[in-house]
């Protein structure tokens, strides 16, 4: 089943809680359409969802349309939004200004962002933890693939087109390199022609470990 249907069906099944819906009933009146897409502040468009629904319900519209808006909405609603996710919000609010990027609060935003260091240092969270430290460092990379993939982002994403030009990239990148490693290593280094000359002198050598320890041929 698709996201639009999930969607849909989500949407639909809960336009009778209407009744329910009240302070203290814990429901959340939802958009169909949201408001960042035009919907109108009409009860045709509304449904009433619990706060975690009404996270599903931003998170499926953010599978659909790709619209940083509802990861926003994702994010109010107390959500934990991956790496990537925040990173897209984050841009997304500077280049349009929003919140925290508002001219408006130029004065004191510096100051936000050292409350918010001094509050990760004072209280040991995340990478600021030394016990975590080492994990967050090797879980970067795995975290920013997991996230590029879960959301279609970079090398990939569906678009045949874009991945078949990033993909001659990595090619041309390395183009007039040479494969060089010293005796014992289990990896080797891409060199640049110019820079050739000081590896040789520091003992390494032509050729990749990884086919063999005799081929040293460049």
């Amino acid at each position: 089943m698709d996201s639009i249907t999930i969607y849909s069906n989500l949407c639909k099944s809960h336009k009778y809680l209407k009744e329910s819906y009240g302070p203290g009933s814990g429901l959340h009146e939802h958009h169909i359409i949201p408001s960042h897409m035009g919907g109108k502040d009409e009860d045709s468009n509304y449904t009433y969802l619990t706060p975690r629904k009404h996270q599903i319900a931003h998170y499926l519209l953010w599978r659909i349309y790709r619209d940083p808006n509802d990861l926003r909405a994702m994010k109010m609603l107390g959500a934990k939004l991956t790496p990537l996710q925040r990173k897209i919000t984050g841009e997304y609010c500077r280049d349009n200004h929003i919140g925290f990027f508002n001219p408006k609060y130029k004065d004191v935003a510096k100051q936000w962002r050292m409350k918010g260091s001094s509050t990760q240092i004072k209280n040991k969270i995340g990478i600021r933890n030394p016990d975590n430290l080492s994990k967050y460092a090797s879980l970067g990379g795995k975290a920013g693939t997991k996230s590029q993939i879960e959301n279609r982002v970079g090398i990939h994403t569906l678009n045949k087109e874009k991945r078949s030009e990033w993909a001659s990239l990595g090619g041309k990148i390395h183009k007039g390199k040479k494969c060089m490693y010293k005796p014992g290593d289990s990896t080797f280094k891409r060199v640049q022609p110019k820079d050739i000359n000081n590896y040789l002198s520091n003992g390494y050598i032509f050729g990749s470990p990884l086919k063999g320890k005799n081929q040293y041929t460049k």
